[in-house]
């Protein structure tokens, strides 16, 4: 449910849980019963700071892993690409078509439709302004990648 949020994010929504339960006096325990109702929140809010600090490690990793062409063609339809200005090195056609090296014409050709499928403005209209643009980038970093490779 967290993965790919900000940690900053996931900060403050767990000190607005542990706020509630630990200001709540109805809880797991009911704190009107003294040192054990004030243990079972202290419980909480470790177990909250412990998924936390889970979330940043989780989360570091994730962004520190190169992505292979193989994990971008496996990424689901909810994640959105990189935009291009995030991207870092040379533009590489075959990278943005999901196509090897000694690619056929036919296969550049089938590659760059069904990456059009994905990212075509008409398909993504109902969506946000944010997603839109991102796709509009992806369009396009798609056509010139097919154009590099056609000619």
């Amino acid at each position: 449910m967290f993965e790919g949020m900000p940690p900053k994010t996931v900060f403050w929504m767990l000190i607005v849980v542990g706020l509630i339960y630990l200001l709540v006096p109805m809880d797991l325990i009911p704190d009107y019963f003294g040192l054990p109702g004030r243990l079972d929140d202290l419980i909480l809010l470790g177990a909250l700071g412990w998924f936390y600090r889970k979330h940043v490690k989780q989360y570091a990793q994730a962004q520190s892993e190169p992505r292979s062409e193989a994990g971008n063609e496996k990424a689901g339809a909810g994640q959105a690409p990189p935009s291009p200005k995030a991207r870092k090195g040379a533009f590489d056609p075959h990278a943005v078509l999901g196509v090897g090296r000694k690619a056929s014409a036919d296969e550049v050709r089938a590659a760059y439709r069904a990456r059009m499928q994905e990212y075509h403005p008409d398909k993504v209209a109902h969506l946000g302004s944010d997603l839109q643009e991102l796709a509009h980038a992806k369009a396009q970093d798609i056509q010139r990648a097919y154009r590099a490779l056609k000619g």
